[in-house]
């Protein structure tokens, strides 16, 4: 979504604790790759799981790396971010 610049759809499956009312997103940041590296529950009977991945960009003619393990909630049958886990 990040990299068609459907804000919509990310505002819509941000979870309402740590959405923002709105967002913008920088048109000179071309996003070129994600890798999900790995996934922890998020299974079918599960209600909360999380996503490891990188997403290569390129932003003022530098290649950058955004790396971040997710935290997602099933809520209504949709999952939905939640958060950033930190680092460990």
């Amino acid at each position: 979504a990040s990299a068609v610049g459907n804000t919509g759809y990310l505002l819509r499956t941000w979870h309402p604790s740590g959405r923002p009312a709105t967002l913008a997103l920088d048109p000179a940041t071309e996003w070129k790759r994600l890798a999900v590296l790995e996934t922890e529950d998020g299974g079918m009977s599960d209600d909360t799981g999380t996503v490891t991945f990188r997403a290569v960009y390129i932003q003022d003619g530098q290649r950058g790396v955004l790396a971040e393990k997710s935290r997602f909630v099933r809520e209504a049958g949709r999952w939905v971010y939640l958060a950033a886990l930190p680092e460990e």
